[in-house]
């Protein structure tokens, strides 16, 4: 059922792409769950990484609904975005599209955000709290960051009642969904999760209390914070480049460590864990450190979690400095 699939420049979209044609033709249908994130790589033949993005697109353009911790499912392909949308809004290329892409999306928003305060039922305010909850149990994963702040814009366009005006959100987070994700990467990989945590949860806040313009004053303010530290053009490839890698004496250090505290599984973790984050182990910066860390403890046994945390804060203090 599934092909291998050759590396190209955004593997993520390619696995998007396929996968959506599996949708249209019916492998799977309306309510299916789909196969696990790490059940999809190893079919593919890719890494987490690129399945997790191309879960954001797909989630992005409306054809499934992604929950962490519940799974993947397929929703109404006939409700879900023509498939030619792409050419119809065109492609990111540069920070001025980017630009307008955003500002585009600033004005739906605003909408959404206005509506939703007047609209929205005590039961859809506990969902979105829910979703928030999510989100802040998503802690570095951005990942899992980037699916419940998607579920939350969505659910919030949805609760606003305009069916069009979502619709049309859905059409513009699609393109976005690349940029979006690698945004969300860089303010987890600066530790500045919690700002931008704090924003949307400002936002459910005026939601729940009717205030339509403190919850776009909240957008506002989390857009500001996304764009901040020249992150838009880091986000397309365009800043400055990245810092020197952390070098040997890290590499060294770390498996030395791991190697003591696991044992000979742990070059198979030191793998796995940069291969979901997207980066080669040799070019990891201080930068990607606290991400890259957080992908290890993911993988270890829970009782070895207590250890890795004072290890972690170790290399903190050692290579972050």
């Amino acid at each position: 059922m599934f092909e291998p699939l050759e590396k190209r420049q955004s593997l993520g979209a390619e696995v998007a792409q396929h996968l959506q044609e599996m949708l249209l033709n019916g492998t799977f249908r309306p309510g299916d769950y789909l196969p696990s994130q790490r059940d999809l790589a190893q079919q593919f033949g890719t890494s987490l990484a690129a399945v997790r993005e191309a879960i954001s697109i797909l989630s992005a353009a409306g054809l499934i609904d992604a929950r962490p911790g519940r799974g993947t499912v397929v929703l109404s392909v006939s409700a879900a975005l023509p498939t030619g949308f792409n050419v119809w809004l065109g492609a990111i290329h540069n920070e001025s599209e980017a630009k307008s892409f955003l500002e585009t999306r600033q004005i739906l928003e605003h909408y959404t955000l206005m509506q939703a305060t007047q609209k929205a039922t005590p039961a859809q305010v506990q969902r979105l709290q829910e979703i928030l909850l999510e989100m802040k149990n998503s802690g570095n994963d951005p990942e899992l960051f980037v699916q419940a702040d998607l579920a939350l814009h969505f659910f919030i366009a949805d609760t606003a009642g305009n069916p069009v005006v979502a619709r049309l959100l859905r059409v513009i987070h699609t393109p976005l969904a690349h940029l979006l994700r690698a945004l969300s990467v860089q303010m987890i990989e600066e530790g500045r999760f919690e700002r931008i945590y704090a924003t949307h949860r400002d936002m459910v806040n005026a939601i729940a209390r009717g205030s339509g313009e403190a919850a776009a004053d909240a957008f506002d303010r989390m857009l500001q914070e996304a764009l901040s530290n020249d992150a838009l053009k880091k986000a397309l490839g365009q800043g400055e480049i990245t810092l020197e890698p952390l070098g040997k004496d890290f590499l060294d250090d770390l498996r030395w460590n791991l190697t003591r505290l696991i044992g000979p599984m742990s070059e198979v973790i030191l793998s796995d864990a940069a291969g979901e984050l997207g980066v080669v182990l040799e070019r990891l910066t201080k930068r990607q450190l606290r991400a890259y860390l957080y992908k290890i403890a993911q993988q270890l046994p829970v009782g070895k979690h207590d250890e890795w945390l004072a290890l972690t804060e170790l290399f903190y203090k050692r290579y972050e400095a």
